[in-house]
């Protein structure tokens, strides 16, 4: 099998609705719940009058929680007109004073400014800001839970079992083994079900209605109060001198990022030594996952965390999918400003030859420098990363800026011995769309403490009209241990978006999405 291209044996049952999520589940008794929630981020109840609700038809209980009120129905429907006839009032969340450009404010100030740099020495600046992005997973988070005096079992999916039935028997006051977790298909996670909220949140409801409940969060819900890729701005300083790159400075400021519901343990058990010197989970994290594949002289990089009490989570490839795309973005400028090809500029610095075949097959196959009309521009990244090596180029027509559109990518990768190469290349495809997505289209705005996108109506995620209709994958038959695709692209892949509109406008986008 190994090397085979192998299509998922339930590819059919997904495609034409038979495939079961946890939203499909007929447990006994449990019953449709859904949840009124805060005006703002981390809002708490203020005052609740349930009288008109509980009256209504196929409404069987009003429960309060931590997080909100809970309607449970016969139907769903049901549930969501009976939530929607609630009359609430809410105390405003920690961040309810705080927008967009107040927390980008903030994470600018975390870092004190460059020092003027020494007489003579050249020096290229750049300063990037990445906004909020949801997970948004084509299944909306659902939990089934059935909490008795002495034991709780709950359905969903989960990337952290283990860890959520710890919380969750802690939550309720059992011990580990009165809780049976069991773990259900999901329909798209990212990242998104290394966090258990849903679960924590039926296990709550079910244990103070004294039911079995099944608890949707609609699309909503996860895109206001669920967790987001945290935002970020950098501050990068790269100096020069006789066509050499003498030193590289990357300064990341994140809004912190909630390991701890979820990840912690994993994450303490790998970071240890580095946390004894002090560093939190975040930060040893960053250092343990983040180099530079360049050699640029003295490289340096520097994560604070700015501590707003925002729900955020492990966005698809955590932080190399901003640090590392700036990164890229500044490689680009450094070419340019030193007057040499950018994936002739990459090639002579990136540290193994593998690497070196990556960006050669890639600028060979997509015919890298190649004349394009005006508007339109290549533009390259690359990212090495869990064992892996990746390359993407991609062609842009930003003939219209506001409307640019990746009109074909060529990747080229190395994974060492390739499992199943479709599933491999499906990988790698989607870590296009996401580049593309969150480069050109996609974020989240916060205003006064509220998530002003609400469904894919709003948060513009890339459409079927986005995606480039070529897309050349070649895999290098290298060989040896397999490497780790799944969030090897992102990074790569937004930085060749990045590059060819910077190239096809001739302009230097600092904040991203660029259409935001």
């Amino acid at each position: 099998m190994l090397g085979r291209p192998t299509g998922r044996i339930d590819a059919r049952d997904i495609v034409t609705g038979r495939a079961k999520y946890a939203g499909d589940l007929a447990v006994p008794g449990a019953v449709p719940t859904v949840v009124a929630r805060p005006t703002t981020i981390n809002g708490t109840l203020a005052g609740l009058d349930a009288s008109a609700a509980r009256a209504m038809p196929g409404v069987l209980g009003v429960v309060t929680i931590p997080s909100g009120v809970a309607v449970l129905a016969e139907t769903f429907d049901q549930a969501l007109r009976a939530r929607d006839a609630l009359r609430t009032s809410w105390h405003p969340g920690p961040v309810a004073a705080l927008s967009d450009a107040d927390i980008r404010k903030r994470l600018r100030d975390a870092h004190a400014p460059f020092l003027v740099p020494p007489l003579l020495t050249q020096y290229v600046d750049g300063e990037f800001d990445f906004a909020f992005v949801n997970h948004a997973p084509m299944e909306v988070l659902t939990a089934v839970a059935d909490v008795r005096p002495n034991r709780a079992e709950l359905w969903f999916a989960a990337q952290t079992p283990v860890v959520a039935q710890q919380t969750i028997a802690a939550a309720l006051d059992l011990p580990q083994d009165a809780v049976t977790v069991h773990v259900v298909r999901g329909g798209g996670s990212f990242g998104r079900r290394l966090f258990y909220d849903a679960a924590l949140e039926a296990a709550r409801i079910s244990r103070a209605a004294g039911r079995p409940v099944k608890l949707m969060w609609t699309r909503n819900d996860d895109m206001r109060h669920g967790r987001m890729r945290p935002a970020t701005h950098h501050r990068i300083r790269a100096t020069y001198g006789l066509g050499q790159v003498l030193s590289y400075e990357h300064r990341v400021a994140t809004v912190r990022t909630d390991f701890g519901h979820g990840l912690g343990e994993a994450l303490t058990a790998a970071s240890f030594q580095l946390q004894v010197a002090g560093l939190s989970v975040a930060q040893a994290f960053f250092l343990l996952s983040q180099s530079n594949p360049y050699d640029v002289g003295v490289p340096t990089q520097v994560l604070a965390e700015v501590p707003l009490e925002i729900p955020t989570g492990s966005w698809r490839s955590v932080y190399s999918g901003t640090v590392r795309a700036a990164d890229e973005i500044m490689v680009d400028e450094l070419a340019r400003r030193l007057g040499q090809d950018p994936v002739a500029f990459r090639r002579a610095r990136v540290r193994d030859t593998a690497g070196r075949a990556v960006l050669d097959t890639v600028a060979r196959a997509g015919r890298w420098g190649r004349a394009m009309p005006p508007g339109q521009a290549q533009g390259v990244g690359y990212h090495a990363e869990n064992g892996g090596r990746v390359a993407y180029l991609v062609e842009l027509d930003a003939a219209e800026p506001t409307q640019p559109r990746v009109t074909k990518a060529v990747i080229a990768a190395d994974l060492g011995t390739v499992i199943n190469p479709t599933g491999l290349e499906a990988q790698l495809t989607g870590a296009l769309i996401d580049g593309i997505s969150v480069i050109l289209q996609a974020g989240n705005h916060i205003d006064r403490g509220t998530v002003r996108e609400g469904s894919y109506g709003d948060f513009h995620y890339a459409r079927q009209k986005h995606s480039p209709p070529v897309v050349e994958i070649h895999l290098l038959p290298t060989g040896g241990p397999p490497g780790g695709a799944g969030e090897l692209g992102v990074p790569a892949a937004c930085a060749a978006v990045a590059n060819a509109y910077a190239r096809a406008t001739g302009t230097g986008p600092r904040s991203f999405p660029i259409n935001f």
